[in-house]
């Protein structure tokens, strides 16, 4: 029988973007009753926790800065250097790889390319490699060919496998994500946002999340009556929520919202996910999976009329639900290479 190790940074009971994506593949190799571990190695010292026996599988979530506060964790090809000399296999999902944007006096800016040699070595020690960006993807591909595999986030608050018509759904926005997200949306966007409620195209907004003060200010910009503060909820309730909304406002830069679980969430649940920006800034832009106004709305474009706002997100909220990777589909690939 097949037996997986999951290795990743620290294990954060709170929860973490690596956390709940290794929570999701744990409970999803144990439902195929097959032996699964899973191993907190935020250094090298807690690496020496984790059993060497050849023939296991390792699942190595990376995220570098996870392994190492400077994103530097020089320990870390030479701990799997070591373990596949002894006949470990490994899967490598990269969650992050060196840093793209920095400002040039920052010592991440200095370091990228120590980061960047880390990122090499694993990649090339990898039986198979997956990555949740085309630029990650497209870079994977030049360094070892077919066992690179795109593979962008999956939600975890919930995958269903149908969802409401978009003629079912109200005319609500979400507004889902850390406090630092969802304040970034509003301060992009309220004013799109009370414009389209002003003109009744837009019903309410409900925000999820973490409360704050700054919330009532949002209340007022927006009008009373038309906004919720839903507050934290299970992940149980938010799939409830988004099933039956139709716009979803995320802050994930264009090549990088294929990493976002928040996208993912709203694609995975038939939501037409719109980006609070209007161009890729300084990341790599696009050029497979998500696309402007084809998986997601611009903002420039929200703006539009009512009709034709709701023709275009209805068109995205298909295109989105059907092309998202799914965690079962991301098994069932770790599956058949590893078989």
């Amino acid at each position: 029988m097949l037996s997986f190790r999951i290795v990743q940074p620290e294990i954060k009971v709170s929860g973490c973007g690596v956390t709940d994506h290794s929570n999701v593949l744990l409970q999803c190799l144990r439902e195929k009753d097959l032996l699964v571990e899973r191993y907190s190695v935020p250094d090298r010292h807690a690496a020496r926790e984790v059993p060497v026996v050849p023939g296991d599988i390792w699942i190595l979530q990376v995220s570098i800065y996870g392994f190492d506060r400077k994103g530097v964790p020089l320990w870390l090809p030479s701990l799997i250097k070591r373990a596949k000399r002894r006949g470990l296999r490994l899967i490598v999902y990269f969650h992050e790889l060196w840093v793209l944007v920095a400002p040039r006096m920052s010592s991440a800016y200095w370091l990228a390319p120590l980061q960047k040699g880390i990122c090499e070595q694993l990649v090339e020690l990898a039986d198979y490699a997956f990555f949740n960006t085309d630029f990650a993807h497209a870079w994977g591909v030049e360094k070892i060919g077919e066992r690179a595999i795109y593979s962008p986030t999956f939600s975890n608050v919930g995958e269903p496998g149908q969802v409401k018509a978009w003629g079912e759904r109200k005319d609500t926005a979400v507004i889902f994500g850390s406090e630092r997200a969802r304040r970034q949306v509003y301060e992009q966007v309220a004013p799109i946002l009370a414009a389209q409620i002003a003109v009744n195209m837009i019903e309410r907004v409900v925000d999820i999340g973490a409360n704050g003060e700054w919330l009532g200010e949002v209340a007022k910009a927006l009008g009373p009556g038309r906004f919720d503060v839903a507050g934290p909820l299970a992940a149980s309730e938010v799939s409830a929520a988004l099933n039956s909304a139709k716009w979803g406002f995320f802050n994930t830069p264009w090549g990088q919202a294929s990493k976002s679980g928040v996208f993912a969430a709203y694609a995975t649940h038939g939501v037409a996910p719109v980006s609070i920006f209007d161009d890729a800034g300084a990341y790599p832009v696009p050029t497979h999976y998500p696309l402007p106004d084809t998986h997601f709305v611009r903002r420039e474009s929200f703006r539009r009329t009512a009709h034709e706002v709701d023709g275009l997100s209805e068109a995205i909220s298909r295109r989105a639900f059907a092309e998202h990777v799914r965690s079962r589909q991301l098994i069932e690939k770790i599956l058949e290479v590893t078989s």
